[in-house]
Protein backbone atom coordinates (compact mmCIF):
# COMPACT_ATOMS: atom_id res chain seq x y z
CA UNK A 1 0.00 0.00 0.00
CA UNK A 2 2.85 2.35 0.93
CA UNK A 3 4.67 1.62 -2.35
CA UNK A 4 1.50 2.27 -4.34
CA UNK A 5 0.97 5.61 -2.58
CA UNK A 6 4.60 6.56 -3.26
CA UNK A 7 4.18 5.63 -6.93
CA UNK A 8 1.02 7.76 -7.28
CA UNK A 9 2.72 10.74 -5.65
CA UNK A 10 5.71 10.33 -7.96
CA UNK A 11 3.46 10.30 -11.03
CA UNK A 12 1.63 13.43 -9.83
CA UNK A 13 4.90 15.22 -9.13
CA UNK A 14 6.30 14.25 -12.54
CA UNK A 15 3.13 15.48 -14.22
CA UNK A 16 3.31 18.79 -12.39
CA UNK A 17 6.95 19.23 -13.41
CA UNK A 18 6.10 18.51 -17.05
CA UNK A 19 3.28 21.07 -16.95
CA UNK A 20 5.63 23.71 -15.55
CA UNK A 21 8.28 22.93 -18.17
CA UNK A 22 5.64 23.02 -20.91
CA UNK A 23 4.33 26.38 -19.65
CA UNK A 24 7.80 27.97 -19.65
CA UNK A 25 8.63 26.44 -23.03
CA UNK A 26 5.41 27.81 -24.47
CA UNK A 27 6.26 31.31 -23.29
CA UNK A 28 9.79 31.09 -24.73
CA UNK A 29 8.52 29.78 -28.08
CA UNK A 30 5.82 32.46 -28.28
CA UNK A 31 8.35 35.21 -27.58
CA UNK A 32 10.83 33.82 -30.12
CA UNK A 33 8.11 33.44 -32.77
CA UNK A 34 6.88 36.96 -32.10
CA UNK A 35 10.21 38.73 -32.28
CA UNK A 36 11.32 36.84 -35.40
CA UNK A 37 8.18 37.76 -37.35
CA UNK A 38 8.73 39.93 -40.42
CA UNK A 39 6.58 43.00 -39.72
CA UNK A 40 5.95 45.82 -42.19
CA UNK A 41 5.43 49.36 -40.88
CA UNK A 42 4.78 52.66 -42.62
CA UNK A 43 6.84 55.80 -42.00
CA UNK A 44 4.65 56.76 -39.05
CA UNK A 45 5.17 53.43 -37.33
CA UNK A 46 1.76 51.96 -38.15
CA UNK A 47 1.75 48.21 -38.69
CA UNK A 48 0.62 47.64 -42.28
CA UNK A 49 1.33 43.97 -42.94
CA UNK A 50 -0.67 42.14 -40.29
CA UNK A 51 -1.31 38.91 -42.19
CA UNK A 52 -0.88 35.77 -40.09
CA UNK A 53 0.59 37.53 -37.08
CA UNK A 54 1.14 34.79 -34.50
CA UNK A 55 0.38 37.16 -31.62
CA UNK A 56 -2.18 39.31 -33.36
CA UNK A 57 -5.56 37.93 -32.40
CA UNK A 58 -4.70 34.47 -31.09
CA UNK A 59 -4.00 33.27 -27.58
CA UNK A 60 -0.36 32.35 -27.05
CA UNK A 61 0.66 29.18 -25.27
CA UNK A 62 1.83 29.78 -21.72
CA UNK A 63 0.02 33.12 -21.33
CA UNK A 64 -3.12 33.93 -19.36
CA UNK A 65 -6.12 35.79 -20.82
CA UNK A 66 -9.00 36.99 -18.67
CA UNK A 67 -12.51 36.14 -19.83
CA UNK A 68 -14.41 39.33 -20.78
CA UNK A 69 -16.97 40.34 -18.17
CA UNK A 70 -20.54 41.46 -18.84
CA UNK A 71 -21.68 44.24 -16.52
CA UNK A 72 -25.17 45.63 -15.95
CA UNK A 73 -25.77 49.24 -15.05
CA UNK A 74 -28.82 51.50 -14.82
CA UNK A 75 -29.56 53.87 -17.70
CA UNK A 76 -31.68 56.94 -17.02
CA UNK A 77 -32.26 57.20 -20.78
CA UNK A 78 -34.04 53.87 -21.17
CA UNK A 79 -35.12 53.49 -17.54
CA UNK A 80 -33.72 49.95 -17.58
CA UNK A 81 -30.58 48.02 -16.77
CA UNK A 82 -28.29 47.83 -19.77
CA UNK A 83 -25.30 45.64 -20.63
CA UNK A 84 -21.72 46.54 -21.40
CA UNK A 85 -18.64 44.34 -21.72
CA UNK A 86 -15.41 44.95 -19.83
CA UNK A 87 -11.96 43.59 -20.69
CA UNK A 88 -9.65 43.57 -17.68
CA UNK A 89 -5.89 43.06 -18.06
CA UNK A 90 -4.60 39.64 -17.04
CA UNK A 91 -2.77 41.17 -14.11
CA UNK A 92 -5.67 43.30 -12.87
CA UNK A 93 -5.17 44.23 -9.22
CA UNK A 94 -7.37 46.02 -6.71
CA UNK A 95 -4.23 47.85 -5.60
CA UNK A 96 -3.58 49.53 -8.95
CA UNK A 97 -5.50 52.00 -11.12
CA UNK A 98 -5.72 51.75 -14.91
CA UNK A 99 -6.45 53.99 -17.90
CA UNK A 100 -9.69 53.29 -19.77
CA UNK A 101 -10.55 52.80 -23.44
CA UNK A 102 -14.23 53.04 -24.44
CA UNK A 103 -14.52 50.87 -27.56
CA UNK A 104 -17.63 51.35 -29.73
CA UNK A 105 -19.14 48.91 -32.22
CA UNK A 106 -20.62 49.68 -35.64
CA UNK A 107 -24.10 49.37 -37.10
CA UNK A 108 -25.60 45.96 -36.40
CA UNK A 109 -23.35 45.39 -33.40
CA UNK A 110 -23.81 45.19 -29.66
CA UNK A 111 -21.72 45.21 -26.48
CA UNK A 112 -20.15 41.82 -27.27
CA UNK A 113 -19.15 42.59 -30.87
CA UNK A 114 -15.54 43.63 -30.18
CA UNK A 115 -15.06 40.50 -28.07
CA UNK A 116 -16.13 38.50 -31.11
CA UNK A 117 -13.34 40.27 -33.05
CA UNK A 118 -10.88 39.04 -30.38
CA UNK A 119 -10.17 42.60 -29.27
CA UNK A 120 -9.39 41.43 -25.74
CA UNK A 121 -6.76 39.03 -27.07
CA UNK A 122 -5.19 41.65 -29.36
CA UNK A 123 -4.87 44.09 -26.47
CA UNK A 124 -3.57 41.51 -24.01
CA UNK A 125 -0.95 40.39 -26.54
CA UNK A 126 0.12 44.01 -26.92
CA UNK A 127 0.56 44.17 -23.15
CA UNK A 128 2.59 40.96 -23.15
CA UNK A 129 4.72 41.50 -26.25
CA UNK A 130 4.83 45.25 -26.92
CA UNK A 131 4.97 46.60 -23.36
CA UNK A 132 1.74 48.51 -23.94
CA UNK A 133 0.37 49.86 -20.63
CA UNK A 134 -2.27 47.72 -18.97
CA UNK A 135 -5.71 49.19 -19.57
CA UNK A 136 -9.38 48.55 -18.92
CA UNK A 137 -11.54 48.37 -22.05
CA UNK A 138 -15.28 49.08 -21.88
CA UNK A 139 -17.56 48.12 -24.78
CA UNK A 140 -21.00 49.74 -24.56
CA UNK A 141 -24.15 48.75 -26.41
CA UNK A 142 -24.59 51.76 -28.68
CA UNK A 143 -28.20 51.02 -29.62
CA UNK A 144 -29.56 52.95 -26.66
CA UNK A 145 -33.12 51.64 -26.54
CA UNK A 146 -35.15 49.63 -24.07
CA UNK A 147 -36.60 47.48 -26.86
CA UNK A 148 -34.49 44.77 -28.51
CA UNK A 149 -36.57 44.97 -31.69
CA UNK A 150 -35.36 48.53 -32.27
CA UNK A 151 -32.12 47.01 -33.58
CA UNK A 152 -34.08 45.95 -36.65
CA UNK A 153 -36.03 49.17 -37.08
CA UNK A 154 -34.15 50.14 -40.24
CA UNK A 155 -30.90 52.04 -40.73
CA UNK A 156 -32.06 55.63 -40.27
CA UNK A 157 -34.41 54.77 -37.42
CA UNK A 158 -31.69 52.87 -35.59
CA UNK A 159 -29.31 55.83 -35.96
CA UNK A 160 -31.59 57.75 -33.56
CA UNK A 161 -30.60 55.29 -30.86
CA UNK A 162 -26.92 55.42 -31.84
CA UNK A 163 -27.05 59.18 -31.39
CA UNK A 164 -27.86 58.74 -27.69
CA UNK A 165 -24.49 57.07 -27.14
CA UNK A 166 -22.75 60.25 -25.96
CA UNK A 167 -25.21 60.89 -23.16
CA UNK A 168 -25.31 57.19 -22.26
CA UNK A 169 -21.53 56.98 -21.86
CA UNK A 170 -20.99 60.32 -20.12
CA UNK A 171 -23.98 60.25 -17.76
CA UNK A 172 -24.47 56.55 -17.05
CA UNK A 173 -21.65 54.23 -18.07
CA UNK A 174 -18.59 56.27 -17.09
CA UNK A 175 -19.83 56.90 -13.52
CA UNK A 176 -20.55 53.18 -13.11
CA UNK A 177 -17.12 52.16 -14.39
CA UNK A 178 -15.36 54.70 -12.19
CA UNK A 179 -17.26 53.45 -9.14
CA UNK A 180 -16.82 49.72 -9.70
CA UNK A 181 -13.31 49.45 -11.18
CA UNK A 182 -9.93 50.93 -10.34
CA UNK A 183 -9.60 53.51 -13.08
CA UNK A 184 -7.45 56.55 -13.68
CA UNK A 185 -9.49 59.60 -14.67
CA UNK A 186 -8.78 62.70 -16.74
CA UNK A 187 -8.30 63.09 -20.49
CA UNK A 188 -4.72 61.79 -20.33
CA UNK A 189 -6.08 58.47 -19.06
CA UNK A 190 -9.25 58.13 -21.14
CA UNK A 191 -9.59 57.07 -24.79
CA UNK A 192 -12.49 56.43 -27.14
CA UNK A 193 -12.46 54.52 -30.43
CA UNK A 194 -14.74 52.59 -32.73
CA UNK A 195 -15.38 51.28 -36.21
CA UNK A 196 -17.84 52.57 -38.82
CA UNK A 197 -20.78 54.12 -36.91
CA UNK A 198 -18.70 53.63 -33.78
CA UNK A 199 -15.95 55.70 -35.39
CA UNK A 200 -18.47 58.45 -36.14
CA UNK A 201 -19.63 58.49 -32.53
CA UNK A 202 -16.06 58.36 -31.22
CA UNK A 203 -15.15 61.48 -33.21
CA UNK A 204 -18.29 63.30 -32.08
CA UNK A 205 -18.00 62.32 -28.43
CA UNK A 206 -14.27 62.98 -28.33
CA UNK A 207 -14.47 66.43 -29.93
CA UNK A 208 -17.49 67.45 -27.84
CA UNK A 209 -15.85 66.29 -24.61
CA UNK A 210 -12.21 67.23 -25.02
CA UNK A 211 -11.88 67.71 -21.28
CA UNK A 212 -12.65 64.00 -20.80
CA UNK A 213 -11.00 62.23 -23.76
CA UNK A 214 -7.39 62.68 -24.80
CA UNK A 215 -7.30 59.95 -27.46
CA UNK A 216 -9.62 59.20 -30.39
CA UNK A 217 -9.58 56.34 -32.90
CA UNK A 218 -11.92 56.31 -35.90
CA UNK A 219 -11.68 53.12 -37.97
CA UNK A 220 -13.43 53.16 -41.39
CA UNK A 221 -15.60 55.89 -39.93
CA UNK A 222 -18.93 57.26 -40.97
CA UNK A 223 -18.75 61.04 -40.70
CA UNK A 224 -20.22 63.11 -37.86
CA UNK A 225 -20.22 66.24 -40.06
CA UNK A 226 -23.00 67.78 -42.19
CA UNK A 227 -20.82 68.35 -45.28
CA UNK A 228 -22.26 66.39 -48.20
CA UNK A 229 -18.77 65.11 -49.05
CA UNK A 230 -18.87 63.15 -45.82
CA UNK A 231 -22.38 62.49 -44.65
CA UNK A 232 -23.92 60.09 -47.15
CA UNK A 233 -27.29 61.15 -45.75
CA UNK A 234 -26.38 60.26 -42.16
CA UNK A 235 -27.45 62.98 -39.69
CA UNK A 236 -24.65 65.21 -38.43
CA UNK A 237 -23.56 65.17 -34.80
CA UNK A 238 -21.28 68.21 -35.07
CA UNK A 239 -21.19 71.34 -37.22
CA UNK A 240 -17.40 71.14 -37.39
CA UNK A 241 -14.37 69.49 -35.85
CA UNK A 242 -12.69 72.14 -33.74
CA UNK A 243 -10.06 72.01 -31.03
CA UNK A 244 -10.96 73.68 -27.74
CA UNK A 245 -7.39 74.58 -26.85
CA UNK A 246 -4.70 71.91 -27.06
CA UNK A 247 -4.28 69.04 -29.51
CA UNK A 248 -5.38 65.53 -28.64
CA UNK A 249 -2.74 63.26 -27.15
CA UNK A 250 -3.34 60.92 -30.10
CA UNK A 251 -5.94 61.00 -32.88
CA UNK A 252 -5.97 58.26 -35.51
CA UNK A 253 -7.91 57.71 -38.74
CA UNK A 254 -7.66 54.40 -40.58
CA UNK A 255 -9.46 52.73 -43.47
CA UNK A 256 -9.30 49.79 -45.85
CA UNK A 257 -8.11 50.73 -49.33
CA UNK A 258 -11.02 48.85 -50.92
CA UNK A 259 -13.75 50.06 -48.52
CA UNK A 260 -16.76 50.78 -50.73
CA UNK A 261 -19.14 51.44 -47.81
CA UNK A 262 -17.75 54.68 -46.41
CA UNK A 263 -14.08 54.56 -47.36
CA UNK A 264 -14.11 57.98 -49.04
CA UNK A 265 -15.13 59.54 -45.72
CA UNK A 266 -11.82 58.76 -44.03
CA UNK A 267 -9.77 60.27 -46.86
CA UNK A 268 -11.97 63.38 -46.76
CA UNK A 269 -11.67 63.63 -42.98
CA UNK A 270 -7.89 63.36 -43.28
CA UNK A 271 -7.88 66.26 -45.75
CA UNK A 272 -10.29 68.24 -43.56
CA UNK A 273 -8.20 67.80 -40.40
CA UNK A 274 -4.97 68.57 -42.21
CA UNK A 275 -6.43 71.82 -43.52
CA UNK A 276 -7.50 72.84 -40.03
CA UNK A 277 -4.24 72.03 -38.32
CA UNK A 278 -5.66 69.16 -36.28
CA UNK A 279 -2.79 66.80 -35.51
CA UNK A 280 -3.63 63.23 -36.39
CA UNK A 281 -2.26 60.01 -37.83
CA UNK A 282 -3.87 58.67 -41.00
CA UNK A 283 -3.13 55.43 -42.81
CA UNK A 284 -4.85 52.95 -45.09
CA UNK A 285 -4.32 49.23 -45.32
CA UNK A 286 -5.32 46.46 -47.72
CA UNK A 287 -8.91 45.45 -47.07
CA UNK A 288 -12.55 46.42 -47.31
CA UNK A 289 -15.13 47.43 -44.67
CA UNK A 290 -14.21 44.38 -42.61
CA UNK A 291 -12.87 42.94 -39.41
CA UNK A 292 -9.24 42.51 -40.42
CA UNK A 293 -9.00 46.27 -41.04
CA UNK A 294 -10.55 47.04 -37.64
CA UNK A 295 -8.38 44.52 -35.81
CA UNK A 296 -5.32 46.11 -37.41
CA UNK A 297 -6.63 49.56 -36.47
CA UNK A 298 -7.20 48.57 -32.86
CA UNK A 299 -3.70 47.12 -32.69
CA UNK A 300 -2.10 50.34 -33.97
CA UNK A 301 -4.31 52.60 -31.87
CA UNK A 302 -3.58 50.80 -28.60
CA UNK A 303 0.15 50.89 -29.31
CA UNK A 304 0.02 54.69 -29.25
CA UNK A 305 -2.21 55.64 -26.33
CA UNK A 306 -1.73 56.45 -22.66
CA UNK A 307 1.51 58.40 -22.79
CA UNK A 308 3.72 55.74 -24.31
CA UNK A 309 7.23 56.86 -25.24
Amino acid sequence: MKKRKTFVLTVIAAGAIMLIISWFAGRIISKKYYFSHNNTYNEEGMLIDSVNHPYYSKRQWGYFYKIPRTIRYYSDITGTERKAMVFLPAGYSENKSYPVLYLLHGYGGRHSTWRNKNAHIIIQNLIYFEDVPEMIVVCPDCVVSRNEEDRDAGFYETIRYFDLTEREIIDNLMPYVEEHFNVLTGRENTAIAGNSMGGRNSLAIGFKNQDKFGYIGAFSSVSPLPDERFSGGVPALLDELKLDSSQFEFLMLSVGKSDNVCGDVTYALHEYMTGRGINHVFYDVDGEHENKVWQNSLYNFCKNIFNQE
